[in-house]
């Protein structure tokens, strides 16, 4: 053993046991490339393919989202690699519960993790809804049975419901038998979204047109915005939640064998946000210059799928529409598969660190997954067919708002330890050091006090308001029941 690992030991004695435990783990073995294309397809699954239309609509034009989308991957990146460091050196499961209890204590630490676990709980039904609502545009059989009731105007039929529950049972089996199967499984969906995500970006580009970006920018009706300004920041603040993927690394940090160097998985952090971002600007670009912007903003989802069609028209037209419909279920199921991974191991790291209940730390005596929380999240994946549609822009302003909290306290944890621990060992250093750090702490605390003033383009609107405000309060509830756990 080395002066460096002795010295990390000596730091963070609980380390020893969390490698013991991670090399008698028999499910785990994720390698690099396995965290990459967890970060990358948690990332692009969530909206390339049934959200960057609207985005255009809600930017006022393809321009202002190309560029509001390349702003904030950049503005990204330092959190990213605070992210990295910090799991670089805390290589245990629970992100961001875990720095902030290093740097402040377990009070902090539940405020963190109770956000962060509403920003991943909120896009397992909102992976849920758009699965279920591609899956029924595919199958029209599915949206012929009866209507039961309506939510926010929107039609919610029995088939429909029985599809989503179902699909999400069988999100729940896939990641009970453990890591193994759902990383492997994630890196397939995410090499199935790269190829054909690369084949829509090129056809795209072949039809494009400069006269179809224009107007440069235009008020569709979809943003409280009145300039290319505006629908650029009203572009930022929505990207956290598109972007949130990366922080389910640090989560399934525990699921690598034990000679994996947690440099490495740090740096493919960091390039699953880059990757991810050029990723998602060149769709928009590209298929907001394929037809004219305005009616292909607001159309449904797949809209690439149709717009691409009746460009090529014929077999081909027909084909590209079929493999876009193909990249979308995998790019959904991805982000679905990533967010349920990291949910699930996020709650019983709760659990086990006292923050909840400790009935959510229970893991199963042959998969070493979570129990209680696996079943937490097939609730909250179960949802999604019961809420309908018309909730998706609430609940991306909702998840966007917690994202970014977990993201600010993440980064305030680093600068805290730097400053209180002048020693302070890490196989992985942000570049740019401390001026890095403030930059990221600045740039997610920006964001969060945008989203909360009313009438700017940055505002989450008041239904996710209330939504943030009743997790609050069953936060505080929660803190009461495991508050005799909760001593610094």
């Amino acid at each position: 053993m080395d002066d460096k690992e002795k010295r990390l030991r000596k730091k963070f004695p609980n380390l020893k046991s969390i490698r013991a435990k991670r090399q008698n783990r028999k499910q785990g073995d994720m390698g690099y490339l396995d965290f990459f294309m967890l970060g990358f397809g948690s990332m692009v699954g969530v909206g390339w393919a049934v959200s960057s239309n609207s985005w255009i609509a809600q930017a006022g034009g393809p321009i202002p989202a190309f560029i509001g989308f390349l702003i904030a991957t950049l503005l990204l990146i330092p959190i990213g690699l605070c992210h990295g460091e910090l799991l670089a050196t805390l290589p245990i499961g629970g992100g961001v519960m875990v720095y902030t209890d290093k740097a402040f204590g377990k009070r902090v630490s539940f405020i963190s993790s109770w956000f962060l676990a509403l920003a991943y709980l909120t896009i397992l039904p909102w992976e849920a809804i758009y699965i279920n609502t591609i899956i029924t545009d595919i199958v029209p059989a599915f949206s012929n049975s009866r209507i039961l009731y309506y939510v926010a105007g929107y039609p919610i039929h029995l088939s429909s419901i029985i599809l989503g529950v179902a699909l999400a049972f069988l999100l729940f089996f896939i990641n009970f038998k453990g890591s193994k199967f759902a990383s492997k499984l994630q890196s397939i969906l995410s090499i199935v979204i790269i190829l054909v995500g690369v084949l829509v970006i090129i056809f795209s580009f072949i039809k494009a047109d400069p006269d179809n970006l224009m107007p440069v920018y235009k008020n569709l009706g979809k943003g409280k915005h009145s300039s290319l300004f505006g629908g650029i920041i009203s572009m930022i603040v929505i990207v956290p939640f598109f972007m949130s993927g990366f922080d389910t690394i640090p989560q399934s940090i525990e699921e690598t064998s034990p000679d994996k160097k947690f440099k490495h998985i740090a740096k493919s952090l960091v390039l699953s946000i880059i990757a991810a971002g050029i990723f998602y600007s060149l769709v928009i670009i590209s298929t907001g210059a394929a037809s004219p912007w305005q009616e292909y903003s607001l159309a449904s989802p797949p809209a690439m799928g149709d717009m691409l069609q009746d460009a090529y028209g014929g077999n081909l037209g027909r084909i590209l529409n079929g493999l876009i419909i193909v990249g979308t279920v995998s790019g959904l199921f991805s982000t679905w598969n990533g967010m349920f991974m990291a949910s699930a191991r996020l709650i019983q790291s709760m659990g086990a660190s006292g923050l909840i209940p400790k009935v959510f730390a229970i893991s199963h005596a042959e998969y070493n997954t979570p129990v209680i929380g696996s079943l937490v999240c097939l609730f909250f994946a179960g949802v999604g067919p019961f809420v309908g549609l018309n909730l998706i822009d609430p609940l991306t302003s909702l998840g966007s708002v917690a994202f970014v909290i977990g993201w600010f306290l993440t980064c305030l944890s680093l600068l805290v330890i730097l400053n209180d621990d002048k020693d302070f060992y890490t196989t992985y250093k942000a570049k740019g050091g401390k001026f890095t750090v403030y930059l990221a702490i600045f740039i997610s605390a920006a964001i969060v006090l945008g989203t909360f003033i009313p009438g700017t383009p940055a505002f989450m609107g008041y239904t996710a308001l209330i939504i943030f405000f009743i997790w609050l309060l069953l936060g505080m509830f929660f803190y009461y029941l495991s508050s005799k756990y909760i001593e610094d």
